[in-house]
């Protein structure tokens, strides 16, 4: 009975690893643009084309002196889980639901609309938990390298 116990944990903790290198992967590929998002600009019914609204377009580029008109930030799992001010609002940090929020709508955790500049995204459940997992897990993987 133990043995069982034990096989079927160890099992799971492996299937668990699995899916979030998996999802880790795709969320690198959406972050980067090698798979397409949709997005819009939020007011407007037009799509932009999926080159423009790769995320690392301006959050890799944050400090990119070509690029020096983007304030976008450079995303990492600090940037997005310690609480910190943002735009004169309340502290506030970012979780999962409150990330997709954001992508999906433009309102972030302190209920405050982002810029307009940042789209908004046609984005599943699976696509966002693999964009967040990509992030959360990013400086970590930076710092190996």
């Amino acid at each position: 009975m133990w043995r069982l116990l034990f096989l079927s944990v160890n099992v799971s903790a492996v299937l668990l690893a699995g899916w979030l290198a998996e999802t880790g992967g795709r969320g690198d590929a959406l972050f980067h643009g090698k798979e397409e998002l949709h997005a819009r600009i939020r007011g407007h019914e037009d799509a932009l084309p999926p080159e423009t609204v790769r995320c690392a377009n301006c959050h890799e580029a944050a400090n990119n002196v070509r690029l020096s008109r983007v304030a976008a930030p450079r995303l990492d799992r600090s940037i997005l889980l310690e609480s910190r001010q943002r735009r004169g609002g309340p502290p506030s940090s970012y979780d999962q639901a409150a990330f997709c929020k954001l992508l999906r709508t433009g309102i972030d955790p302190a209920h405050i609309l982002i810029a307009r500049e940042m789209p908004v995204y046609e984005m599943d459940g699976a696509q966002c938990a693999s964009l967040w997992i990509f992030l959360i897990e990013k400086e970590n993987a930076d710092a190996k390298h």
